[in-house]
């Protein structure tokens, strides 16, 4: 072998460690970069997994833990769930008026001249109060014939004690006793009759002609048609007085309404002004209020008196239907809140010395005339344990709990 031909050789023997030691260096490298890249990805899948794990706890750890006592405290109220009526009451138009029964027409026993009213429209007043004081000309006549009846009773007596006398001692003639008694009788008789008079009038003997009207028992003006100086007739109605503690409720059934009332029934009627309930007793069921249809005029008395109910006030009487509902599951409506659109309850479920609050989605149904039940299609179930009273407190609780975790 020549000498340029040993030296092509070295030439290609290093060449080619040359490109070994490259290529075993680009595999070494590369390999270790693809191991931190995947090591990395996997790192990362591990974070993102333990994230979404956390929040499928936070998810799951919705519910607010109490303990019996701190909800005493927050004034929240459990109760079970229930099947019971959730009645649809219908409503119609009706009007409070005067109990007649108990109501007075004040007039003047006769004719005569006002001198003083004591009283004045819508005043309360007692059995027995002066309501005015009239000056009555037939009663000075009247008084004036007691007078001259009570003199002439004395001088008849006077005349009669003393023939009584004389009769008795033989002096006087039996016939002139007789006499003299029969005019003192007469006499005590005219006296009698001249005092039932004015007892019968009101008036007493000493009043020198006045006359005063009195409350015949205790109520409210509620009419007053008598001025100072006016002249009134024997038969002028001068005050109407109602005790308004006694009033009725009327109103007017359709033919057509499936609703069955009765004498002595129980019934509700609201305020219009401000929606408080009362309770009446049936009294009379007439069908004057239209003879061809038949509908019923009703009268009922107002058992539940107050302040505010006055007559010709407009309220709503409250009937429930013939037909009677199957018991529905039912809360109260105050345990009805509403969170991110949806009608909740708060649910709760002990454990052991705590509480579990957790709001569960329910169907409403129909709800109570009187506004305390509403139904519940779906969500809940018989005997479930709910927040009845508390549920708002609750609600604030948990949006703020949310608020809290977003920051």
């Amino acid at each position: 072998m020549s000498i340029d031909q040993a030296k092509k050789q070295w030439v290609w023997i290093i060449a080619i460690i040359t490109m070994s030691i490259v290529l075993s260096a680009f595999l070494l490298f590369g390999g270790k970069e693809k191991a931190s890249k995947a090591a990395d990805e996997d790192a990362h899948a591990d974070e993102q997994h333990g994230h979404d794990d956390a929040e499928g706890a936070d998810a799951e750890d919705e519910s607010l833990n109490f303990t019996s006592k701190q909800l005493i405290e927050f004034g929240v109220k459990l109760a079970q769930v229930e099947l019971g009526d959730v009645e649809q009451k219908q409503q119609y138009p009706a009007k409070l008026v005067v109990n007649t029964d108990q109501q007075a027409h004040v007039e003047a026993s006769f004719a005569g001249r006002v001198e003083s009213v004591a009283v004045t429209l819508g005043q309360d007043v007692k059995k027995g109060q002066a309501l005015a004081t009239l000056f009555i000309p037939d009663l000075v006549d009247q008084q004036a014939n007691l007078s001259i009846a009570q003199e002439a009773l004395t001088l008849a007596s006077q005349d009669y004690q003393r023939e009584k006398q004389l009769f008795n001692q033989g002096i006087s003639a039996r016939q002139d006793y007789q006499r003299a008694y029969n005019a003192y009788r007469q006499a005590e008789i005219q006296v009698q009759a001249a005092r039932s008079r004015l007892s019968a009038l009101g008036a007493s003997s000493g009043s020198q002609g006045r006359y005063v009207i009195k409350a015949p028992f205790n109520g409210v003006i509620t009419k007053k048609d008598i001025v100072v100086g006016e002249n009134i007739s024997a038969d002028k109605q001068l005050f109407i007085i109602d005790q308004l503690d006694q009033l009725w409720v009327e109103f007017i059934l359709p033919s057509a309404a499936n609703i069955h009332v009765q004498p002595n029934q129980e019934i509700e009627f609201k305020s219009l002004q401000t929606n408080n309930l009362f309770k009446a007793r049936v009294q009379a069921l007439t069908t004057e209020a239209d003879s061809q249809t038949g509908r019923l005029q009703v009268r009922a008395k107002v058992l539940t008196p107050a302040q505010e109910l006055r007559p010709n006030l407009m309220v709503n009487v409250l009937l429930t239907g013939e037909a009677t509902r199957q018991p529905v599951l039912r809360v109260a409506k105050a345990a009805i809140q509403q969170i991110d659109g949806q009608q909740i309850v708060f649910v709760a479920k002990t454990e052991k010395e705590q509480i579990h609050l957790t709001a569960s989605p329910v169907q409403l149904g129909n709800y109570s005339s009187d506004g305390q039940w509403v139904e519940i299609k779906s969500g809940l179930t018989v005997k479930q344990q709910y927040v009845s009273q508390g549920s708002f407190l609750l609600k604030s609780e948990m949006e703020k709990g949310e608020a809290e975790h977003a920051h």
